[in-house]
């Protein structure tokens, strides 16, 4: 296996590849502010070609451009839009339909719900569990485990609408969704998962790329960048096309606080992830 090439700059290869598909939290913004490097970047590489924007951000993506708007991130840095929670909205329309559902996460992610058909009640009326994420952005997962216990108790199947595990606001560390339903798994249940690092994920956005611009989609000219190497990387590695691991996002930890040299740490790395380019932070 090749070693991952360092990037003094994302221009440097920006002529491979005609589609960009780029996650949010970690490169773009730290859940409080965008990164201006990285705005810059997407700026002048969209000048010639398309920046997809993925996440795993269990809402559709209408409710999660209204969030960027207000860290001023706007349609200037971005062709579209494609999250989690509009794969989770298309399977919930076409495969659960007049169903009733017990959901797991905070009230805000309500919009994943609208105008799909099924009824929200409560666990004794459930036949499945929508689980978005923790209730309060401070919750430990022990929170989690009498309700987990009710639900597996039950046997209820559990739609997990974001993968990730953790995710940093600022300086602060917050579960997500995915830990709830690893943990969900740990007890014998069983969870559906939809968004990165699936290989469905990226097959529906090609689906929905395709559509949209009226043309094949070639994998070979896809570049997916990303911070987290058990999602973004994961997931290129997974629909096998090339990617840039942005070092100095969600793993940053693992190497800067205990002054591993960089390189050192991504080739490491480069042992379970396929690993094509890698920066510290998204630059142009």
């Amino acid at each position: 296996m090749n070693n991952p090439v360092f990037l003094s700059g994302l221009n440097k290869i920006y002529s491979k590849f005609d589609i960009f598909f780029v996650d949010l939290w970690g490169v773009v913004h730290n859940g409080i502010e965008c990164y201006s490097d990285a705005l810059k970047a997407l700026k002048n590489t969209k000048k010639s070609k398309k920046i997809i924007l993925i996440s795993n951000a269990p809402r559709p993506s209408h409710s999660v451009q209204k969030f960027l708007n207000k860290i001023n991130f706007n349609k200037k840095f971005y062709n579209l839009l494609i999250t989690s929670g509009d794969l989770t909205r298309f399977y919930l329309k076409n495969f659960s339909k007049n169903k009733c559902f017990y959901h797991l996460g905070p009230d805000r992610d309500k919009s994943l719900f609208i105008n799909l058909g099924l009824k929200k009640t409560s666990l004794n009326n459930a036949d499945f569990v929508i689980c978005t994420g923790v209730n309060n952005n401070n919750d430990s997962l022990s929170k989690y485990v009498p309700i987990l216990k009710k639900i597996k108790k039950k046997n209820l199947k559990m739609i997990c609408a974001n993968p990730d595990l953790i995710v940093h606001r600022g300086d602060r560390t917050e579960y997500c969704a995915g830990s709830i339903a690893k943990l969900y798994e740990k007890m014998g249940g069983k969870v559906k998962y939809f968004g990165k690092p699936y290989k469905y994920f990226y097959e529906y956005i090609c689906s929905v790329l395709k559509k949209k611009y009226r043309k094949n989609i070639n994998k070979n000219k896809i570049l997916v960048i990303g911070d987290n190497l058990n999602t973004d990387i994961l997931g290129a590695n997974n629909f096998k096309v090339k990617n840039l691991f942005i070092a100095g996002g969600i793993h940053k930890s693992e190497w800067n606080k205990k002054n591993i040299n960089l390189a050192n740490f991504v080739i490491k790395k480069n042992k379970d992830f396929k690993i094509n380019y890698f920066q510290n932070e998204l630059v142009w």
